[in-house]
């Protein structure tokens, strides 16, 4: 229901393409928003392994735990415990998994390599391009804040998104268009985050 919903939601919004993670809710739900675009359909990618939600690896499936005073955390995970980690603790991961900054890095590398073309494309004809990314909230956090790195601000959500909640940020090319600019190369841009965790599309539906 939530997935139909942002997808007629958006059915008035022509994208310029449409990505998503090849996690299942989210490709599912990248397909509810193709389903509802009009003819023809926008080109998409449902395989895009660099917005997949951050991996917890030998943690997944556990509850997390109050850590234990005087334990280091590798005497938690030997007993198959798993803390809450701190602010300060962002180089940790759990065993086999990504810690926040491995999913910082990840979500630079979706930047570059999916939304960057777009941006250089922009700058180049001076045509608009409205792409979609389905994620996940953690990965969707860093992938916005990376994007906004490309005009030199900074972010941070605000708190967390419910399901199928969207963030729409807007990336426009300065000093006007066209521009000559290298394949990876950006061009000056400014980014405004417009719209956070906006869940518009889901009022009135019934569990």
């Amino acid at each position: 229901q939530q997935a139909r919903a942002v997808g007629a939601y958006f059915a008035n919004t022509q994208f310029t393409k449409i990505y998503a993670s090849p996690l299942p809710r989210a490709r599912d739900t990248a397909q509810a928003v193709l389903d509802a675009q009009p003819t023809p359909k926008p080109p998409h990618d449902f395989t895009i392994t660099q917005i997949r939600e951050q991996s917890f690896g030998a943690a997944e499936g556990h509850q997390t735990c109050i850590r234990e005073p005087g334990k280091t955390l590798e005497a938690h995970f030997a007993e198959d415990k798993y803390p809450i980690l701190y602010e300060s603790e962002k180089h940790v991961a759990f065993p086999g998994g990504e810690s926040v900054e491995d999913l910082t890095r990840r979500a630079e590398r979706a930047v570059k390599e999916v939304v960057l073309p777009h941006v250089v494309n922009v700058a180049r004809s001076g045509r608009d391009e409205h792409i979609a990314l389905v994620s996940h909230g953690l990965c969707i956090a860093q992938v916005v804040s990376a994007i906004v790195r490309l005009g030199g601000g900074t972010w941070k959500r605000k708190g967390p998104m419910v399901n199928t909640a969207w963030v729409r940020v807007e990336v426009r090319i300065q000093g006007g268009m066209p521009v000559e600019v290298a394949d990876d190369e950006v061009p000056p841009v400014e980014v405004t985050v417009t719209d956070e965790a906006r869940a518009d599309h889901l009022e009135g539906l019934v569990r």
